[in-house]
């Protein structure tokens, strides 16, 4: 007689309650994430002539019109291009935009910008090199673009993170560094050694001691 292998209960197959409610709420968190970034758009374009013909027109409202058109020229890109050439354009012109704009205004991270590139030309160099990542890691230039992305973004600056914990940590130089050399020098006392204060300070004139 065929043995019949025990089936397994209904009940554990079916999500739980708790799952179901942890899917839901991350859903509704990024809906609302989504029409805030939407209403931002909104705001920022709304008095835009362009985008004012184009609603009287598609009585669509910028935003939308903004992530349309972002999507179609993706498609684009896509299809004449790849997806290696989207990954390397997605992950080069946004971080050169905002490392000119920094220089430009003085206020560029140095160590932020240097890994960012350190990484992004790694990445290069390692696949001019060999083919293997591109061909056995699935969805490659996703997860690369993904990680590219949480590197140099604003809101993440996962390069500062790799700074911090891994690049200054193999150059043996600790955090506060810069701070103390650049805070002022004290004596045992605690009063500043400053050399300035201490030139004003000495008599003017001459110096040499008198006869007595």
């Amino acid at each position: 007689p065929t043995q019949h292998t025990p089936e397994a209960p209904r009940s554990s197959l079916r999500p739980s309650h708790l799952e179901v409610n942890h899917v839901k709420s991350i859903m509704d968190t990024i809906k609302q994430k989504a029409k805030a970034y939407v209403s931002s758009l909104d705001e920022t374009w709304k008095d835009n002539k362009y985008f004012k013909m184009a609603k009287e027109k598609t009585d669509l409202n910028p935003g939308l019109l903004i992530i349309g058109a972002a999507f179609v020229i993706v498609a684009i890109v896509l299809l004449l291009f790849g997806q290696e050439f989207f990954t390397e354009a997605a992950c080069y012109f946004p971080p050169v935009f905002l490392t000119i704009s920094g220089m430009s205004s003085n206020k560029i991270d140095g160590p932020f910008w240097l890994t960012y590139w350190l990484i992004f030309s790694s990445f290069n160099v390692m696949e001019s090199a060999t083919d293997v990542m591109t061909e056995y890691v699935p969805f490659y230039f996703w997860l690369k673009m993904m990680f590219l992305y949480w590197c140099f973004h604003p809101s993440t600056k996962g390069a500062t993170l790799i700074y911090n914990n891994i690049l200054e940590r193999l150059g043996g130089v600790p955090v506060e560094s810069d701070s103390a050399d650049d805070a002022p020098k004290t004596t045992s006392g605690g009063q500043i050694n400053d050399i300035d204060e201490v030139e004003e300070k000495e008599p003017k004139g001459d110096t040499e001691p008198k006869e007595i």
